[in-house]
């Protein structure tokens, strides 16, 4: 009897969703043809949205309850900053929503976001992007950086969970040699950045299925 089939929650903002890709080449397609290379019987749902902070997020927590997942990819706070959403409020959202999650019996796995303090510059000067980066929010500054580039391992660290620091680290920057690996933006994964990020979050959550 073949082993029975594994669900696996994909619940984040774009870079989950697949902003600018066809579904098949979206992160959570890509992980779940990573998975089953490595003999693992799975779905990979898709619960990304796009634009999504974590408070956002958190009001979708019943929906993704609801699919039954044995283990979930929680990966928000990219928005947050580009938003300036309140530290407190983003900590309480992921919070929850952990809570949420391991209630259910759910493994978790989290995939977090540090920002930089020139999150608003890099790309000011280029007629390209012109529009796609927001102007800074009142709250963005180096304090909030500091404290909001804690939230993740802090909240790995008080429940044990696996932790990958920052969603996009296995792309490193995105230089003109590894451009490939995103899209115009500098920010959303290429297919080939999906398929490199599918890789690695594939071995990182195999220990955790049942």
């Amino acid at each position: 009897m073949s082993p029975e089939r594994i669900t696996i929650a994909a619940y984040g903002d774009s870079l989950v969703e697949g902003w600018g890709l066809n579904p098949s080449d979206a992160l959570p397609a890509q992980l779940e043809a990573a998975l089953i290379r490595a003999g693992q019987n799975v779905r990979v749902l898709n619960f990304g949205v796009t634009g999504d902070t974590a408070p956002e997020g958190l009001l979708r927590l019943p929906e993704v309850l609801a699919a039954r997942p044995q283990a979930a990819i929680l990966e928000f706070g990219a928005n947050d900053c580009y938003q300036g959403v309140p530290v407190e409020e983003t900590e309480k959202a992921l919070s929850d929503m952990v809570h949420g999650l391991l209630g259910a019996g759910v493994a978790v796995l989290i995939a977090g976001w540090r920002t930089r303090e020139d999150l608003f510059s890099q790309y000011a000067d280029d007629p390209m992007l012109a529009g796609m980066l927001p102007m800074a929010p009142p709250l963005f500054n180096a304090d909030y950086v500091k404290r909001f580039n804690e939230i993740h391992a802090a909240l790995a660290q008080r429940h044990g969970l696996p932790l990958m620091a920052h969603i996009l680290d296995p792309l490193g920057e995105p230089l003109p040699g590894q451009a490939s690996h995103f899209q115009a933006d500098g920010v959303h994964p290429s297919a080939t950045g999906a398929r490199i990020l599918a890789e690695v979050l594939a071995q990182t959550l195999l220990p955790l299925l049942p």
